[in-house]
């Protein structure tokens, strides 16, 4: 990234000023960046803690998952990526990601363990303008000790949560105007699957955050009950007979017997795939595996999974698998779409075949409606 002059920083940060409180107010009205008194740019992270750059970040080590991939998303680059949690660096190279930037792949990703704790030398030694991290003391505190500068994010299963880092990442990366595009899209396509769901009485589905090393469902206060209901699905997960407790909660196959779902999803958090369930004695039985409404969920830019930019997506996909069409899904174009205001990147039908998992899905019932014409 070139370094401007003094007087044509200050002149980019009046810009920014305006463009940024355009942007938190679409966001909101949470204060969340300010241009700082010597023309460089405030952010109010959501620890509340402020932070003060002299000019937009250039290098950003990234910890949380989501991170990295919506980092690239606003800043439709790897550029600014300088380190990334290692589970990040795999959903990209298992994407797309790696394809549209090649260069994301040799972006450190050792900065951390599986659970967030970072490597505080290793951090350091990349240079990073802002490291991201979850909002946890522990997590935040050894970085900030080493003299780092560190933009916590909250995560707490809501679509909130992806607006929120979206206007920070845009604040820090000098690019405000972008948080409110990529919020207004967003927006669009939350209501039109609302409407969509208006009146509907849609399947049981069942999240699969783990299978295959123990058995973890999307419990209360997850992203995925949230788009199970938005679709006008039930989660049976956080029905009358569900489990105790929030999050990814541990279960046993005797009670997804008992909850008999219509419909499952395995996430990209481990390999499991539908043929693992059509061939598992186990699961018989249980509605979706007989009908075969068994579902390995896409892999873009990001995991649709979790929340994140490409969650508009993840909202028409599993709605067309709620209430699958006739016809043709328009997903395909909506995904070829977004992939170029996302990332600039024009798919081609193969890339749009491996992001919505054809080869996986190929067996399950309705699937078809995503193929290429």
């Amino acid at each position: 990234m070139e370094h401007q002059d003094p007087t044509r920083r200050r002149l980019l940060g009046g810009l920014l000023a305006t463009a940024g409180a355009a942007a938190l107010a679409a966001c909101g009205g949470t204060r969340t960046a300010a241009p700082a008194a010597s023309g460089g740019i405030t952010l109010t992270d959501q620890q509340g803690r402020t932070l003060q750059l002299d000019r937009p970040a250039a290098r950003v080590v990234t910890i949380p998952m989501p991170a990295a991939s919506l980092l690239v998303a606003v800043d439709r680059s790897a550029e600014h990526l300088a380190g990334m949690h290692h589970a990040s660096w795999t959903a990209m190279k298992d994407g797309i990601m790696g394809q549209m930037f090649p260069a994301a792949l040799r972006v450190p990703h050792e900065v951390a363990t599986e659970d967030f704790t970072p490597n505080v030398e290793s951090v350091r030694a990349l240079d990073p303008d802002v490291v991201v991290q979850w909002d946890e003391s522990a997590l935040t505190e050894p970085l900030q000790n080493a003299g780092l500068t560190v933009l916590s994010l909250t995560n707490n299963g809501r679509q909130e949560d992806v607006d929120a880092w979206t206007a920070l990442f845009a604040a820090m990366l000098g690019k405000p105007g972008r948080a409110v595009e990529m919020k207004a899209r967003s927006d669009a396509e939350l209501r039109r699957i609302k409407a969509l769901a208006a009146g509907r009485t849609g399947p049981s589905i069942l999240y699969f955050n783990r299978f295959k090393q123990g058995l973890k469902v999307a419990g209360h206060n997850t992203y995925n009950d949230f788009y199970i209901k938005l679709v006008g699905g039930s989660n049976p997960a956080t029905g009358d007979r569900g489990v105790a407790g929030s999050g990814m909660v541990g279960t046993e196959a005797e009670q997804v017997l008992a909850w008999d779902p219509e419909v499952i999803l395995l996430g990209n958090f481990d390999d499991a795939v539908p043929a693992d369930l059509y061939a598992d004695p186990v699961y018989q039985q249980v509605s979706a595996v007989r009908s075969r409404r068994v579902y390995k969920v896409p892999l873009g830019g990001y995991r649709w999974d979790p929340p994140s930019q490409e969650s508009a997506l993840m909202w028409h996909w599993l709605t067309d698998i709620a209430f699958p069409r006739q016809d043709r899904s328009g997903l395909r174009a909506t995904v070829a779409d977004y992939f170029d205001f996302l990332y600039a990147h024009r798919t081609t039908d193969a890339e749009i075949d491996r992001i919505l998992q054809q080869d996986a899905n190929a067996a399950s019932a309705n699937y078809g409606q995503f193929g290429a014409a």
